[in-house]
């Protein structure tokens, strides 16, 4: 018997039932939330056992942020904002990319993953700090470079925060019009990604320079 192949084999099985356990959490987590959705649904929908979800995930919570941290990765994992900004690029430049990403992501009507973050956000389970800790804040604080390079306020100005949020607001507006079927602006959702992506991102720019002018007013006055 080859031991080595046998080995290989396991893992690849363990990786793929892992992988169906995130997917039917997130679907389950995303229509039901954090406090409705059970553990013995979650089996039932990845078609394991019930000892499945602490073999891989050590526990209900374990697999819940194993979830979020899915959402993370799938909209752009923080190598890849880091990476984006290290780049050599205008800073409106760097935004336009990651706009487009994150709207040709939730227009693709296939993201689970942020219905439970939008879940967690307006209702956060007891994870929340955990969540905020190890998957939020370091992205923040680098959106919060990216602002500055865009405005020519300082990285910890109290002023980027409504900044950030204006810039983060349309996708959750798109995130809440394609969970409400007949809402009047739902046929975004069926809408060219990257049109719609240019179209958030000039009303973003349009905002941001805004800031940046009356900033430099401030400071002149």
């Amino acid at each position: 018997m080859n031991t080595t192949a046998t080995t290989r084999q396991a893992r690849s099985d363990g990786d793929q039932t892992r992988a169906a356990i995130i997917e039917a959490a997130g679907i389950l987590f995303g229509e039901q939330g954090y406090d409705r959705t059970t553990g013995k649904a979650i089996c039932e929908r990845a078609q394991v056992n019930m000892a499945a979800i602490n073999y891989h995930f050590g526990s209900r919570d374990g697999l819940y942020l194993a979830v979020l941290k899915e959402f993370h990765q799938r909209m752009f994992s923080i190598d890849m904002l880091r990476e984006l900004l290290d780049r050599d690029l205008p800073p409106a430049e760097k935004l336009r990319i990651l706009i487009r990403q994150i709207t040709g992501y939730v227009t693709d009507r296939q993201h689970w993953p942020m219905r439970v973050w939008l879940r967690e956000v307006i209702n956060p389970s007891p994870l929340w700090p955990q969540i905020v800790e190890e998957n939020l804040q370091p992205k923040v604080d680098l959106a919060f470079g990216l602002m500055s390079e865009l405005t020519g306020l300082p990285a910890d100005s109290p002023d980027l925060k409504p900044l950030l949020l204006g810039t983060i607001a349309p996708f959750v507006a798109l995130v809440v019009v394609s969970g409400s079927p007949g809402h009047p602006l739902q046929e975004l959702q069926h809408s060219n990604s990257e049109q719609l992506a240019e179209q958030i991102w000039r009303f973003i720019m349009g905002g941001l320079t805004a800031a940046a002018s009356a900033g430099s007013e401030t400071v002149a006055d």
